[in-house]
């Protein structure tokens, strides 16, 4: 389906390009660093991935990165801002935060391959929602809920990871994470669906999806500080499609369940 641009999806665009998706410094490392005022990230990020969620080919990317934070209670990073409106630590040390979040999300242009010919194309758009985060000792796990708002038929997501960090040297810092993700039916049909009209534009099978989970992944994260200021960030994730979105003539039969990606980026901290 071809969606019309509108003027906030030119600016969804520009954000994108400007805030996306090289490797972020981990957000409770950063805050670390200064409790007050505002400080964080900029940097630039060169990587590997897919061409689209579910290809088998995939591109090289060149992107700046920008990581932002205000205090320990609002912030922005990967895309997502957010604040810290709910703070608890136990007295086992375990600190809870929560609040609200919106985010942007990525569209997807029948340009990008040749597989999607004929599919239209998917506008960026933006989401909100919630999140929750548990952190002790170096664990982390949390929860997101996000509900598009500016393209309501593409539905709702629940993001659930948990991750540990730790230094592996004098200056090596490793991060592994574990992630997973189930999608409304509104998100499978628009990114994994085909309905009558795109088939037959296509030539892809017509296929209808439900919701359901969409994905697990694992990623590998080295932070390695060169001096005060510059950090450079490696990264390496793998990602499972699953389910209705693995089933996809765009990902079964013409593409990839098994998705790969890695970036290395250079940091300015502040």
């Amino acid at each position: 389906m071809k969606l019309t641009m509108t003027r906030s999806t030119v600016l969804i665009r520009i954000a994108l390009l400007l805030l996306a998706t090289g490797p972020a410094v981990a957000q409770e490392d950063m805050q670390a660093t200064a409790s007050t005022g505002l400080h964080g990230s900029v940097g630039l990020s060169a990587g590997v991935r897919p061409e689209y969620d579910g290809a088998k080919d995939s591109r090289t990317v060149l992107m700046p990165t920008i990581n932002l934070f205000y205090g320990d209670s609002l912030f922005f990073t990967r895309m997502t801002a957010g604040a810290n409106l709910l703070r608890y630590k136990t007295e086992q040390g375990l600190t809870i935060t929560a609040g609200p979040l919106l985010g942007l999300r990525r569209g997807r242009d029948q340009d990008d391959h040749e597989v999607l010919r004929g599919l239209g194309d998917i506008d960026p758009a933006l989401d909100a929602g919630a999140f929750v985060r548990l952190r002790k000792q170096g664990w982390q796990a949390s929860a997101e809920v996000r509900q598009n708002v500016t393209n309501t038929d593409q539905g709702a997501t629940v993001n659930l990871s948990v991750g540990h960090g730790m230094p592996v040297g004098p200056k090596l810092r490793l991060r592994t994470t574990f992630d997973t993700a189930w999608a409304s039916s509104g998100y499978m049909k628009t990114f994994y669906g085909i309905d009558a009209v795109q088939s037959a534009q296509s030539g892809a099978a017509q296929y209808d999806v439900g919701a359901g989970f969409k994905h697990v992944g694992a990623s590998l994260t080295a932070d390695y500080p060169i001096n005060r200021e510059w950090t450079g960030v490696a990264t390496v994730r793998y990602k499972r499609l699953l389910g209705g979105a693995a089933d996809s003539p765009i990902v079964s039969s013409l593409g990839d369940r098994d998705q790969v990606s890695t970036s290395i980026a250079i940091q300015y901290r502040f």
